[in-house]
């Protein structure tokens, strides 16, 4: 009736989970099931802002500036100087664009298992120090460094479990400090490395248990580390600056192979970036 509808007015969908609303809503018996998916389906997005496009660049092909499997970007600079690098994994290369006029200004890597070639580039970080490029190589263990002009600096990493060895490293980042963050995903760790790679520590564990296939990792302002962990009920997990864990949210969906309500679905964390 008007009462009911009253206080399903109150409630904000957008930010309960379907599970409780399953239990509370629909488990009251006081609404249909067809009422209570009209409800569902009405439910908007949990993010505040919408984005607007300003403007694009790249296109897909094999020339110069042309993508053929866009992956990872990274951005450095402001106003008319700031870049982003964008990860062609499906030509081994990084491109890197001009933001301001759309402009190829540099093309990072070749294809090939030589020192200043890439196999598998997977993560890109700008150095907030020197501007050089930083590229994690998936598929060769390793990290490649590149200069502004994307002629090659120097490598570092080899494949094992050591301290400063990786095992298909995937997402980087740099703390506001400098630090070089990598997701170990095979060693299931985040490496804290300088950049010219010699090793700081480790992050592995939060309060749940252990990293288990962190692939992706962003760095706030106040020094704390994003983690987003592929395997780990596709949770989020948020570290201090010292490397002591805080919390941890999963994008998992409330229901194995049902998405939360509202659509959108759960699966692995592809990506994260902190502002």
């Amino acid at each position: 009736g008007e009462e009911v509808e009253e206080v399903l007015g109150m409630l904000d969908f957008d930010k309960l989970s379907k599970k409780y609303l399953r239990e509370a809503v629909e488990g009251s018996g006081l609404v249909s099931s067809e009422r209570f998916r009209e409800l569902c389906e009405g439910r908007g997005s949990a993010f505040g802002a919408t984005l607007q496009e300003e403007r694009s660049f790249g296109s897909r092909g094999y020339q110069e500036g042309q993508f053929r499997e866009i992956g990872q970007l990274a951005v450095h600079g402001a106003g008319p100087e700031q870049r982003v690098a964008a990860v062609d994994s499906g030509l081994c290369r990084v491109l890197v664009f001009e933001v301001a006029s759309g402009r190829c200004v540099a093309t990072a890597g070749v294809k090939g298992r030589g020192p200043r070639e890439l196999w598998w580039p997977h993560g890109v970080a700008f150095s907030p120090r020197t501007g050089e490029l930083f590229v994690s190589d998936f598929g060769l263990h390793r990290i490649q460094v590149y200069a502004r002009d994307g002629s090659f600096v120097r490598g570092f990493g080899t494949m094992g479990a050591g301290d400063g060895q990786l095992c298909f490293p995937c997402g980087l980042a740099f703390t506001p400090g400098g630090e070089l963050l990598v997701a170990d995903g095979g060693n299931h760790r985040v490496q804290v490395l300088r950049e010219d790679g010699s090793y700081v520590r480790s992050l592995r564990a939060h309060g749940g248990g252990a990293l288990q296939t962190p692939t992706e990792v962003g760095a706030a302002h106040d020094g704390s580390t994003v983690v987003a962990d592929s395997a780990d009920r596709s949770a989020v997990h948020v570290f201090d600056a010292d490397g002591s864990f805080r919390r941890s949210f999963s994008t998992l969906p409330d229901e194995e192979g049902a998405p939360p309500c509202g659509g959108g679905g759960g699966g692995h964390p592809p990506v994260v970036a902190v502002g």
